[in-house]
């Protein structure tokens, strides 16, 4: 199961398919492309990639403490949904033209579609259990939908890729020790 920074190493790790997919071309540098939040209008940046949201994946929901082998039971990893978007900064915009936003958008979603699976083991190297690949998912969200999104930033409505990245399984570290039974005495009454 993927500990607590698997959500950041997520993040992190589509940085670096984005960067190394869309560089030199359409954008011009790695450093063009960032984890950044819409609303960040200082930053120097063409391509913003921001986690919008976080649900758990109730599907996938497990209650029981699960035995291990090292005479521990524990709580059932949370399996999580990250929800993303990718946005062309909008004093980016001003600069390159229609036409350019319109090629960087349609490069970010060709990649997206080239590579569909987060390989989480790759990315979050902390787990002792392998992990199953984590789907992406281009999101088919509502014109109102999206501009709720934007209106909850304060920010008007832009043109942006919405995907969700899921499952990722999120470990618990609480634990209990137990006991394994070694030995049954069964009393009971003799026949008559």
């Amino acid at each position: 199961m993927a500990d607590f920074s698997v959500v950041a190493d997520v993040s992190a790790g589509l940085l670096r398919l984005l960067r190394a997919q869309m560089c030199p071309s359409p954008v011009s540098a790695p450093e063009s492309i960032r984890l950044a939040a819409p609303t960040d209008k200082n930053g120097d940046f063409q391509l913003g990639l921001y986690l919008y949201d976080l649900r758990e994946l109730g599907e996938y929901r497990a209650g029981a403490l699960q035995r291990g082998a090292d005479n521990i039971r524990r709580r059932p990893p949370r399996p999580l949904t990250l929800h993303y978007m990718l946005f062309l900064n909008s004093k980016a915009q001003m600069a390159t033209g229609a036409e350019a936003e319109q090629r960087i958008l349609g490069r970010a979603l060709q990649v997206l579609s080239d590579y569909p699976a987060v390989d989480v083991n790759e990315l979050h190297p902390y787990s002792p259990e392998p992990e199953e690949a984590a789907a992406i998912s281009l999101l088919t969200l509502t014109f109102e939908e999206k501009t709720k999104i934007w209106a909850a930033l304060s920010t008007p409505y832009q043109l942006g890729i919405y995907f969700s990245v899921s499952p990722l399984m999120l470990s618990s570290r609480r634990e209990e020790s137990f006991a394994r039974v070694r030995e049954v005495e069964i009393r009971g009454k003799r026949p008559l």
